[in-house]
């Protein structure tokens, strides 16, 4: 007889196990549950990290496709010829979400306050079309933000999704904490559901205030299971690899040299060859491995440039029919394609096999808009089961009066959040035009959340929701008209340039502001705010 799936694991469980069980879940949830709120709304915003760089610096032509350029080659060997030969033992090319060609070439070097080698040399941001040099940054190219990234605005928000602004390594170490603990949720929740399958349409009983928010929270939860697991777990690897496992494996198996390990597992294994010898004509190769993978080229690299034993590496977007991307090597001497190599190590394993799936997987950008979308989507759901689970927690204990000051934390992180990331979004186009994106977007950020708090300290409680949400109501909508009025690109070259990013972002702002105004003002809400002030009284 073929093995059922329980489809109501807490059956099985007496009442002292579940007793149990939902404290480990409420109480994983209360001592932690705001910071992962943190990393899972900003998490949620990062999916569409690219298209979010892309509206702010008002780019019409999206990210750049290196296949489509065919004068690669001639713009390349127009920067190598004038570079130092000291600086090209690597030369990296690739498109910005500027929509601008970028060239850097460098080589490695001490770096005295990390204490590692990083790259030293030159970026160079070039018009695709013509090669005019647009930007050039000297030194080391790739420690300084402002130096190498496109957007002020997608690199603070990744910053603050991977870090949270706390000192390398503990950062990254709490956001793997964080996987965890959403893994813990997750677990413990599917294990604590009587009606697992039932509950994935269940229905909110009005009239019931406290019952309807516990109904809300097990329907986001449960329709959030299996992506909880999936995004902590995959969170928690990417959190833990250059924190724990990259470190421990250089140890144990490379006896501390972080450079041989790379060599190892990332760089295609070539036999030192220093002889000087011409590079092929590149947009040959890219036109060659383009057809053999199916895909538009994402990145190239080319290591010793000018050697006899050069390689190009180049990196393509995942085909339609794979989530992983595709990584070629061909000689930088011949042209010759020399393999085809996995993420990790030389040879194509189980192993490898599985970290390519790790990072479409979180970021959720196997198929374009459609997956990004619906991760958006659950990421969402994930940061309301935070919120809902912490604000449930609290109401069961409201006599205490240390559980209502906590009730408040509550509140004011779950719409301070969105309103100090709007704050930081406000920042960055003012700086934009005035200042420095790079310094002003996280001050912008920091002023937001001290505003956040302030308001939420000052303002009633039975009226801190209702008022938050005018306020952040008039952020969203208010977003795009200053991007216009600031210059950006407005939607008529969007519409000419037939790129939908801009005014996606901008329609996307201004719904939702619309949604949260109608929430706080619409029919319906003022009665239900004056029943709620009764029963208060």
């Amino acid at each position: 007889m073929a093995a059922r799936i329980n489809p109501n694991p807490a059956a099985a469980m007496t009442p002292a196990q579940v007793k149990r069980l939902t404290a480990v879940h409420g109480w994983a949830g209360v001592v932690l549950g705001l910071v992962l709120y943190v990393v899972v709304v900003t998490g949620t915003v990062v999916v569409f990290g690219h298209d979010l760089a892309a509206w702010s610096q008002g780019n019409t032509r999206g990210h750049l496709s290196l296949s489509h350029v065919g004068l690669i080659d001639r713009f390349v060997r127009d920067i190598t010829e004038r570079t130092p030969k000291a600086n090209l033992g690597t030369v990296n090319v690739y498109g910005s979400e500027r929509g601008e060609l970028t060239v850097a070439t460098f080589t490695r070097a001490m770096h005295a306050p990390s204490g590692r080698k990083q790259a030293f040399g030159s970026i160079y941001q070039m018009d695709p079309d013509t090669g005019r040099l647009r930007t050039r940054e000297d030194g080391f190219i790739y420690v300084e933000p402002k130096k190498h990234e496109a957007s002020a605005l997608e690199d603070f928000l990744v910053e603050l999704h991977i870090r949270l602004f706390v000192p390398d390594p503990w950062g990254s170490i709490l956001t793997g904490v964080m996987g965890l603990l959403v893994m813990v949720t997750g677990i413990t929740g599917f294990l604590m559901h009587r009606h697992l399958i039932r509950d994935l349409f269940v229905a909110a009983r009005p009239g019931e205030r406290l019952v309807t928010a516990r109904d809300r929270h097990i329907l986001a939860a449960t329709w959030s299971l299996v992506f909880a697991f999936l995004l902590g777990f995959t969170g928690s690897f990417f959190s833990f690899a250059g924190t724990l496992t990259f470190p421990l494996v250089t140890q144990t198996a490379f006896g501390g040299d972080r450079a041989e390990m790379q060599r190892t597992l990332f760089t295609p294994k070539v036999t030192p060859d220093p002889r000087p010898a011409d590079v092929v004509d590149l947009d040959t190769v890219i036109a060659r491995s383009t057809e053999m993978a199916g895909s538009p080229l994402r990145f190239m690299r080319i290591r010793n440039w000018g050697r006899a034993d050069a390689t190009i590496d180049i990196f393509h977007w995942p085909p339609r029919d794979r989530l992983a991307r595709i990584h070629h090597v061909f000689s930088g001497a011949d042209g010759r394609f020399l393999l085809s190599r996995p993420r990790i190590g030389h040879q194509p394993s189980l192993g490898s096999d599985l970290y390519d799936l790790i990072q479409p997987l979180h970021f959720g950008d196997f198929a374009g808009v459609l997956s990004k979308s619906v991760w958006v989507g659950l990421g969402a759901a994930m940061a309301y089961v935070i919120i809902s689970g912490l604000q449930l927690w609290v109401r069961r204990r409201d006599a205490d009066p240390l559980w209502r000051g906590f009730g408040r934390a509550v509140t004011i992180t779950g719409y301070g959040l969105p309103l100090a990331v709007l704050a930081s979004a406000y920042a960055f186009f003012l700086a934009e035009a005035l200042d420095d994106p790079f310094e002003w977007t996280s001050k912008g950020f920091f002023i937001g959340c001290a505003g956040a708090i302030l308001f939420g300290a000052v303002t009633d409680q039975r009226r801190l929701a209702s008022r938050y949400r005018t306020v952040l109501a008039l952020a969203c909508m208010g977003l795009p008209v200053l991007r216009l009025v600031l210059g950006g690109t407005g939607w008529a070259a969007a519409i000419t340039a037939g790129d939908g990013t801009i005014i996606g972002f901008d329609l996307a702002l201004i719904v939702l502001g619309a949604g949260v105004w109608f929430r706080r003002h619409g029919p319906g809400v003022r009665k239900v705010a004056e029943m709620k002030t009764s029963e208060a009284g």
